[in-house]
């Protein structure tokens, strides 16, 4: 006897069916955790023991554990054919993760065995609804047994059928039957009222949601819809009081509390963000999603300390935390650290693919690393994942605006202001891709209602200015540049306006007002480079040479002196001179800035291409952001026989972004566009170089080859002539003559 006995205990199927028998029973008694591990046991002893499997998927379920719920499932209708419901389960969870092909497999497997299940046919309905078929939706739904398609469940399926073919009568009486079928399911009320909000049927909502708030009192989501409706009428105080309600009643779900906190800072309410922030980390401190929230809003509240101490915390406790990497990277950008924050939000956009914020800092830290092209795919993606985020869209302008799209530069900070109407950057970008677009007078009137806002905005002044030098109204372009200088006397680029419109062609009259304003500003070493640049146009060599040392005193670590000084002194045949003096310069200061740019500078005008793209180099090393030192090596790179072009369009991006109305940068930009044979990317850089220097000629050289490739020769031809027609001397005139003489021929 004592035998038998042994031998039962010992044998594999018994222990495994007693270790099942004592999981149900824990699931009769709601004793979850103890089903799971009994389960885990039997699963053990047999790893095919599909029933067991199978409930242990659905205690998965009950406990909000999608991943493992889907791993036991998907095993159990591997190992039980039979199991049906299994199967439907499984198609749902491929459904939910976009694979449809998959989940129609699962479907049609369930089908194969019972043509008339409802929960296949419901899930084939999806299916072929979301692929717009909606012949074989329906078809789906017909085949329903009469009993189970007279139930809400199928009237919502046909509703929705109805909606994607917007026969909205019949979608709206489909949702209103599931409703009158089935009264108390929340999910019919919920369908209804996003139709109503879908055809901003919004008396139609009201009266729903108070239905929904009679039915429903107790129910978290009914007060959140209820917030939501007022956040769209605009009644903040009730929105939180209803949010309120729903955090009462869940107490424990940690997104509601951070639904408020979001709620505040769309309404540009930090404080009380913050606010409710620590009192949700006083009730629940260890909840690492209130601490991740609460150190990104003291990031941006420039409480830098404090959010790096949280932040710390976190990753020392979970490296991987999303959240806290993200912030870690957006210091890194603060920092000026770009390359470093690339490898930190590169994996995040692999970890948390649908996730649309580290794709935007990719962006932004690309577009920083003057990768252009990167940045454009980074933006796009956040876009994709989050197409209702007002920056996202900014971003999205501000570089189209540096390519010279300025259309979609436009329609893209339309869209940011549309979703935010108090994003002031979007606006701004609006204002330059309306001017870059030539609209004057539609950039005049938005800048103007800005000004209202904002009086003393220079770079909406100077904006403003431009658009009205477009609309050719010079007396009102020079009473904003006046405008402009009275409020920032140092601003040189609108002195230069000033001076052109005030003296027109008289260089001693533009002297001697550039002269004049310095005594208003005498710490100002722009004004010393345009008096500088006046005066070389005298041929006063010295003096302009003079007004150069000035502006190096003013500002040691600009290297643009350096760099016209050192073209002045080569027009002067002293190249040699100068490259000696500043050589003599590095060898007591080898990390001086100014030299090595002077002395880059000279190089290339020698044609000693190789030493000037080395000292570029260093300057790019003491300094990544100098916009000069990217924008030459561009030009020298794109210029090679076999240049890196991809290179080249990375630094000319890296100097666009960094003086995006300097001319000669779009000029280079757009040389580097028409290397690549981006004919319209080029044109449009050199348009807007030709805005502020119109009467180029190497710029409109460039414009007429750039249109040549793209096909248009008679304007091409044209915009040729012009260049041709200048009285400027210029090396390239040479090689302009025979270009136009070769169209000329090939036109014939």
């Amino acid at each position: 006897m004592l035998l038998l006995t042994v031998a039962a205990c010992s044998n594999p199927e018994a222990k495994k069916d007693k270790h099942y028998q004592k999981a149900l029973e824990y699931i009769k008694q709601k004793d979850n955790s103890a089903a799971v591990i009994e389960l885990r046991n039997a699963i053990q002893i047999d790893p095919k023991f599909a029933a067991a499997r199978y409930q242990l998927g659905l205690l998965y379920l009950q406990q909000n554990d999608p991943r493992s719920a889907f791993a036991e499932l998907q095993r159990t209708a591997s190992l039980d054919p039979n199991n049906l419901d299994a199967a439907v389960k499984v198609a749902e969870f491929q459904l939910l993760s976009n694979n449809k092909e998959e989940s129609r497999k699962y479907v049609d497997r369930v089908l194969a065995k019972d043509p008339k299940h409802a929960d296949a046919l419901a899930l084939l309905a999806n299916i072929e609804l979301i692929a717009g078929n909606f012949p074989a939706a329906e078809e789906a739904v017909a085949k329903v047994d009469a009993k189970q398609r007279e139930t809400d469940r199928f009237y919502n399926i046909r509703g929705r059928i109805y909606g994607a073919q917007q026969k909205w009568q019949e979608c709206r009486a489909m949702f209103e039957k599931a409703i009158e079928l089935g009264p108390d399911n929340f999910a019919n009320y919920r369908t209804l009222l996003l139709f109503f909000e879908q055809q901003k049927m919004n008396a139609d909502a009201e009266k729903l949601l108070a239905t929904i708030q009679e039915k429903f009192p107790d129910n978290a989501q009914a007060h959140l819809m209820m917030a939501s409706m007022y956040q769209s009428k605009k009644e903040p105080a009730k929105a939180v009081e209803e949010i309120r309600k729903a955090i009462a009643l869940e107490p424990e779900n940690v997104r509601y509390r951070l639904m408020l906190v979001d709620f505040y800072k769309s309404q540009n309410q930090a404080e009380a963000a913050e606010k409710e922030l620590r009192a949700a980390l006083k009730d629940k401190p260890d909840t690492i999603e209130y601490q991740s929230a609460l150190a990104e809003l003291l990031f941006d509240r420039q409480k830098t300390d404090e959010a790096k101490t949280i932040m710390d915390a976190i990753l020392a406790k979970n490296p991987e935390h999303g959240g806290a990497n993200l912030l870690k990277a957006r210091f890194l950008l603060k920092e000026g650290k770009k390359r470093e924050a690339v490898d930190i939000l590169t994996p995040l956009t692999t970890n948390y693919p649908k996730w649309p914020e580290p794709y935007f800092y990719l962006a932004v830290a690309h577009l920083g690393l003057g990768e252009g092209e990167l940045a454009q795919k980074d933006v796009d993606t956040a876009l994709q994942h989050g197409p209702g985020v007002s920056r996202y869209h900014a971003l999205a302008a501000q570089l189209a605006l540096i390519k010279g799209e300025s259309e979609t530069a436009g329609k893209e900070a339309t869209i940011a202001l549309r979703l935010d109407p108090r994003n002031y950057g979007a606006a701004k970008i609006l204002a330059k891709a309306l001017i870059q677009d030539k609209k004057f007078k539609e950039a005049v009137s938005l800048i103007e209602g800005m000004l209202k806002q904002v009086p003393g905005d220079t770079d909406l002044i100077g904006n403003l200015g431009l658009a009205y030098l477009g609309l050719k109204d010079k007396d009102k372009a020079r009473e904003t540049f006046a405008r402009l200088l009275e409020a920032a006397p140092d601003n040189s680029r609108a002195l230069a306006f000033l001076t052109a419109l005030t003296a027109d062609k008289d260089l001693d009259k533009a002297i001697a007002f550039v002269q004049d304003h310095i005594t208003k500003a005498p710490k100002a070493g722009g004004h010393y480079m345009l008096l500088g640049d006046l005066l070389a146009r005298q041929k006063k060599n010295e003096e302009a040479i003079a007004a150069f040392n000035k502006a190096q005193e003013l500002a040691p670590d600009n290297p643009q002196p350096y760099i016209v000084t050192a073209r002045l002194m080569a027009s002067l045949g002293k190249t040699d001179q100068a490259v000696g003096e500043l050589s003599q310069l590095l060898v007591k200061q080898p990390d001086s800035l100014p030299a090595n740019m002077g002395l880059a500078t000279l190089y290339e005008i020698q044609g000693k291409h190789q030493e000037a793209k080395e000292k570029y180099k260093k300057v790019l090393t003491l300094d990544p952001n100098s916009a000069a030192a990217a924008n030459n090596l561009a030009w020298i790179i794109a210029s090679e026989k076999d240049g890196d072009l991809g290179e080249a369009l990375r630094l000319a991006m890296l100097a666009k972004q960094a003086m995006p109305d300097e001319p000669h940068i779009a000029d280079t930009l757009g040389f580097v566009h028409l290397q690549r044979q981006s004919y319209p990317l080029a044109i449009a850089q050199f348009q807007q170089a030709l805005d502020n220097r119109p009467d180029d000629p190497i710029i409109t050289m460039h414009l007429a080859q750039a249109q040549y490739g793209k096909g248009d020769k008679d304007e091409a031809v044209a915009t040729l002539k012009k260049a041709l027609a200048s009285k400027d001397e210029f090396k390239e005139r040479g090689e302009a003559e025979g270009m136009l003489k070769q169209w000329e021929s090939s036109a014939k």
